[in-house]
């Protein structure tokens, strides 16, 4: 079946919804005003309802315009991806593995192992999709990324798993911090502090789990920093202190100004894994990147 509308209408769909008035909208996709007026109008024809409604001076997408929409990210983010991959075939490239990193992941990692993985399988090419932290399991369900690097308790159906090793997560505070120098801190030690975290979602087997929810504890102020970097940084600073994975906190002890404990004296832990679609060949490059990453000593990079 022929569609009534091109991806020139999608992208007009996408750029109007984003800036809210045809004249910004018209400037960012490089049309004049009266020229993307008429491509609403088209659009609206071919498909014989209206797209967008004026409010307080801008412009909302309908139900429809919502419907389009939607489609339109998939469709456009879809082609991108192609083209980019065509771009990389004619260089050599045979396959690209799409990598995304959770929320609370690091990525000091990745340039070493990448120029390892790269010598043994110089057609593969690798790339990190950043937008996805928040939920990689949505991206992976739905092709935005061919693997994810996650921590922690995975409760999610439809994946295959690899598990990577064991880390310890530790709690990190100022060097200036009256606990800095213990050799471990108690739950009442930690709970009595502002508490620096990603977000305030509890993340499956990490620290609200195994530590603040048995001891039946909550620290008395949280600041979602949203980043590693912006966790690291308040906490350099003072403002408080948090629970995090010695392989992501390594590089930036580094930089000075933190001090880390243990959490209990018996210690608080996570696995790190990577996860592909349960779907995957066996001989797919997406499980052959995977299987390497399981074999290399991702700790020591």
């Amino acid at each position: 079946m022929a569609t009534k509308i091109s991806t020139r209408h999608l992208q007009m769909v996408m750029a109007v919804a984003k800036a809210g008035s045809v004249s910004e909208a018209a400037s960012e996709i490089g049309l004049t005003q009266s020229a993307l007026s008429h491509r609403i109008r088209e659009a609206e024809r071919l498909l014989n309802t209206e797209l967008f409604y004026r409010q307080h001076k801008k412009l909302i997408p309908t139900s429809a315009g919502q419907r389009l929409l939607l489609s339109a990210s998939v469709v456009l983010s879809e082609l991108e991806r192609a083209e980019n991959d065509i771009d990389k075939l004619s260089v050599g490239i045979e396959h690209v593995i799409r990598v995304g990193n959770e929320v609370f992941g690091g990525y000091h990692w990745l340039p070493p192992f990448i120029k390892q993985f790269g010598e043994t399988y110089p057609s593969y090419a690798v790339e990190i999709i950043p937008d996805v932290s928040l939920d990689p399991f949505t991206a992976l369900r739905n092709g935005t990324i061919d693997l994810a690097i996650v921590s922690g308790t995975i409760t999610q159906t439809g994946f295959r798993t690899f598990k990577l090793f064991r880390d310890e997560m530790v709690a990190v505070m100022p060097d200036h911090h009256p606990d800095a120098g213990k050799t471990w801190l108690t739950p009442q030690d930690i709970a009595s502090n502002t508490y620096i975290t990603y977000h305030t979602t509890p993340g499956p087997g990490r620290e609200y789990e195994q530590l603040f929810s048995p001891n039946q504890l909550l620290p008395p102020k949280v600041i979602r920093a949203g980043v590693t970097e912006a966790v690291v940084e308040f906490v350099r600073t003072g403002t408080g202190i948090t629970i995090m994975p010695t392989w992501v906190v390594k590089p930036y002890l580094k930089g000075g100004g933190l001090s880390t404990a243990k959490v209990t004296k018996q210690g608080l832990y996570i696995h790190w894994q990577a996860l592909i679609r349960k779907d995957e060949r066996p001989d797919s490059p997406i499980v052959t990147f995977a299987k390497a990453l399981k074999k290399s000593d991702l700790q020591a990079l």
